[in-house]
């Protein structure tokens, strides 16, 4: 029986490979969780409904579980984070709505107001 938590080595030098299908499939933020877009988005969208047809444009978060697992089958590149020119995603890869991941508004040195 296949499974996909398989890490792969390489034969030549024994280094760890990356599994191809996650990284084309599934996205890494800056902060660790991992995105995809839901399944069968470009499948018999002729028999969906309109409003289906929009939330399957959408991307989804995977668990805490999934995230973890998907860290162990690819490689410490893909882990690292990457910045590209006009990301789509640059509004994500960071958490403003938890206090330990915000960060802190710039003030000017001698500001006396808190």
């Amino acid at each position: 029986m296949q499974t996909r938590t398989l890490t792969k080595f390489s034969f030549k030098n024994g280094t760890r490979k990356s599994v191809k299908s996650v990284v084309n499939r599934f996205f890494r933020l800056h902060w660790g969780i991992w995105i995809r877009t839901i399944a069968g988005r470009h499948k018999k969208l002729w028999k969906k409904s309109n409003r289906r047809k929009i939330k399957l444009q959408q991307h989804v978060f995977c668990n805490r579980h999934n995230s973890k697992m998907l860290d162990i089958m690819v490689t410490k590149f893909w882990r690292k984070p990457k910045y590209y020119i006009d990301d789509p995603y640059s509004f994500y890869h960071t958490r403003n709505e938890y206090s330990l991941t915000r960060r802190k508004p710039w003030r000017p040195e001698n500001c006396d107001y808190e």
